[in-house]
Formats: structure tokens, sequence, C-alpha cells
């Protein structure tokens, strides 16, 4: 297996995993975080905090980027392994996810659309204690181009020629070298809306016969 190979399963490992891939959005979000940090945001044990950091050093998706004493204890401080991301695009990506089986499939966007919730959440949070200096930023950003907020339904059609242009505008930014001014949050998401049929009707007897 070459290294990129590698990579590519070991990205796809750790974003089909939703504690994982929270972990990750988190540090690329806000910089370098502790387990205490990120306790503070993921619902789960610290002891589980602990044994997931472990993992994601052993496979170098993040990496240990410097030690703080704090009173009689010392907070390690993680970082994402940018060698390693950078070495990745966007479209090896993208290759990868469609030979991959249904179940790994599965939990690939299972991973994804509840992170995204999650980081949402934490946005909606920060505006809700939004100060008034932080509004004007808000609407300095939505006034220079610097904040999307989107929704539109599109045919397959349409959504191919947005994809096409997502990934091209990706291929760009990705081949630069220069990421150090980058202080964005980026999420996309383009989804099918045609609902499960057969799930619906499922869901709907269900609760007919338990009503």
């Amino acid at each position: 297996m070459d290294e990129i190979t590698r990579n590519i399963d070991l990205l796809l490992k750790n974003f089909s995993n939703r504690t994982r891939l929270m972990i990750i959005s988190l540090i690329i979000k806000n910089g370098p975080m502790t387990v205490t940090d990120l306790s503070k945001v993921i619902k789960t044990s610290r002891s589980n905090l602990y044994q997931l950091i472990k993992d994601m050093l052993s496979d170098g998706v993040i990496v240990q980027s410097k030690t703080e004493v704090k009173k009689n204890y010392v907070e390690k401080y993680y970082s994402i392994n940018e060698s390693l991301f950078a070495s990745v695009k966007s479209e090896d990506l993208r290759k990868a996810i469609t030979i991959m089986d249904d179940e790994s499939f599965r939990n690939l966007l299972i991973s994804f659309l509840t992170t995204a919730s999650a980081m949402m959440s934490i946005a909606a949070e920060q505006i809700s204690i939004a100060t008034e200096d932080d509004m004007r930023n808000y609407r300095e950003e939505i006034n220079g181009d610097h904040m999307i907020m989107s929704f539109a339904s599109l045919s397959k059609e349409n959504m191919a020629k947005y994809s096409k242009m997502h990934a091209e505008f990706m291929s760009r930014i990705e081949n630069e070298n220069d990421h150090s001014l980058e202080d964005h949050f980026l999420y996309v998401i383009g989804f099918p809306s045609i609902p499960n049929k057969g799930s619906l009707n499922r869901n709907v007897t269900h609760q007919q016969n338990g009503s």
C-alpha cells in the first residue's frame, strides 16, 4: 500500500467515527485544544476521549503540539497533522468514497451529518450570546462576502454543476502554499431531498399502531 492510499484510509477511518470527526472539526475550527477543552463540547466520558486521542495520535491524524503547566498538572494541546491532511486531495477522498462498501459508506454519512449538526449548534450558541460588537462584525462579514448562508433545492443536473465548481475551487486552494491566514470554517452539504417512502410509511404505520 502506498503512502497516499494509506493516508486516505486513515482519514476515512477517522471521518467515519462521529466523535473522532468532531474532535478533528473542533481543532480545525479553534486551533490547538486540550482534552479539557474538548470535553466541554463533546458529550462523552473523559476516559473515552483520552482513548480516542491516543488512537488518533497513533494513526497520525493529530499531533501533540505543546504542553502547558496549570497549577499541579500538565495540559497537552493537540493539533491537526497538517502534512497528513495536505497529502490527500479532495478528489482523492471522493474517489475512495465511491468504492466504499455500503456499511462503511453509511457510517461515513451518519458521522458527517451528525458532526455538521453539532458544529452548527455550537455556532448558534455563540451567536446567541454575541455582543453588539460581535454582531457588527457578523454584519461586516456578510457585507464583505466572507460569510455564506444559503439554502436551495436543486435538480441533479444543477447539483452536479455545483459539485464540479466546488471541486475546482477546493483543488485550487489546496495547491496554495500559505494556509496561515485561514480563519473561516467551511462545511458544505448537498444531499438528496427525496425521502425513503418505504421507511416513511413504516414510521407512519408504527405511530398509528402505537396510538
